[in-house]
């Protein structure tokens, strides 16, 4: 739009243009540095309104409105699905103007006829990933009430816990996956766990859950076209992490701390996991300290990464458990550095992209950061940081 607002503007006693929708919106503008968009919105909403109102009583299209002021001229031209306006002296040749106005009327409204058409498009897109989401969310609780009511604890964990307890979800994370449904629950219940999903219509990948059913089981439920991939007691990828001490700490999901150390533990980390990483910080308030949990209940530093339900409990619902965190950190060097690096690349990675809604991600994700380096390490962390990356830290995922 900008190069044919510039061949307007190149008429001798132009000073000035731009484009809006039918209402009032800036699409596209060219005009003096005095001239901001706050001042001309409402002059783009009242040249629709004028014309809206001509057409309304005089029961025909307006093609175009030429207003004359003892210092300026302003001519509008009605796109139909919005309008160009153009400022102009007050002694300027308008038939002069019409020969470059409109060929540049035309052409700039199939331009905004098609970001109309994409941004109602994008909107539809929108609603009906919302209704999905929505849709998912109501799947996810109602197995997760199912299997309460049989006394078993599942909850949801990776982007399906993300889009449960994140409200900014929708706008800030990634585009989930909407065929697979991610649970956790524990070892000791997995026969438990196998019943009431096939009660609810889901079948059981016999194969696999053969071969895995240890740590993993896999369901399909044929009509909803649906996915369940449940995790027992631990995650293994880059790092092992035992989730099963914070099962309970919140209604549907596993534990916040745990949640984002799922995807923080990404060495191969790309943008879907620096947003899911920044969805869950911004949207959750730090709680508890920065001190290591192990010593007061007579555990060591957890090289599986477990920690003691006990301390656990203590940290808020709703608030990522910091000293959860920092444990996992101080007590593995493996984890340090996968976290931090991680944590630093979404700081970059946010302040590159989301530089506008970032200050409340940035603080958190700093505090976190700082908590980890101030932190006390283990002996077992000290050793193994001396050998750094030159091996390597981290398993394979298969």
């Amino acid at each position: 739009m900008e190069n044919i607002l510039k061949d307007i503007n190149a008429v001798m006693g132009v000073n000035g243009s731009f484009v809006c929708d039918v209402d009032g919106q800036m699409l596209s503008r060219l005009l003096p540095e005095n001239l901001d968009d706050d001042l001309l919105s409402p002059v783009g909403r009242t040249m629709a309104q004028t014309i809206g109102g001509v057409e309304l009583s005089r029961r025909r299209k307006m093609g175009e409105l030429d207003l004359l002021y003892r210092d300026a001229r302003v001519l509008v031209k009605n796109l139909r699905v919005g309008y160009l306006c153009i400022l102009c002296e007050p002694t300027i040749n308008v038939p002069l103007l019409n020969l470059t106005a409109n060929v540049a009327a035309k052409k700039l409204a199939s331009l905004v006829e098609e970001q109309r058409d994409r941004a109602m498009r994008q909107a539809a897109m929108r609603k009906a990933q919302t209704a999905r989401s929505q849709a998912l969310n109501d799947e996810v609780r109602s197995i997760i009430s199912a299997t309460q009511e049989q006394g078993v604890i599942l909850r949801a964990t990776g982007d399906t816990a993300i889009r449960l307890c994140c409200p900014s979800a929708d706008r800030t994370a990634p585009r989930f996956s909407d065929k697979i449904l991610d649970l956790a629950g524990r070892a000791n219940q997995s026969g438990q766990v196998s019943a009431v999903l096939e009660s609810l219509g889901y079948a059981p990948e016999r194969r696999f859950n053969l071969l895995r059913g240890s740590e993993r089981l896999r369901f399909t439920h044929p009509e909803k076209q649906l996915g369940v991939e449940v995790f027992l007691d631990l995650l293994r990828m880059y790092h092992q992490l035992n989730f099963t001490a914070g099962l309970d700490l919140e209604k549907d999901t596993i534990s916040l701390a745990d949640l984002l150390l799922w995807k923080l533990q990404y060495v191969e980390a790309e943008e879907d996991e620096f947003r899911a990483i920044y969805t869950i910080i911004y949207d959750h308030e730090l709680a508890g300290s920065s001190e290591p949990q192990a010593v007061e209940n007579g555990l060591r530093f957890a090289l599986d990464i477990t920690y003691a339900r006990e301390v656990a409990s203590s940290s808020e619902a709703g608030k990522i458990d910091t000293s959860r965190i920092v444990s996992v950190c101080t007590g593995n060097w493996g984890w340090y550095k996968t976290v931090t690096m991680n944590l630093q690349k979404t700081i970059a990675f946010a302040e590159s992209n989301l530089d506008d809604e970032a200050s409340v991600f940035l603080e958190r994700a700093h505090r976190l950061l700082q908590m980890i380096e101030d932190a006390p390490k283990s002996t077992g962390w000290q050793l193994r940081a001396r050998v750094g990356t030159s091996r390597q830290w981290y398993q394979t995922p298969e």
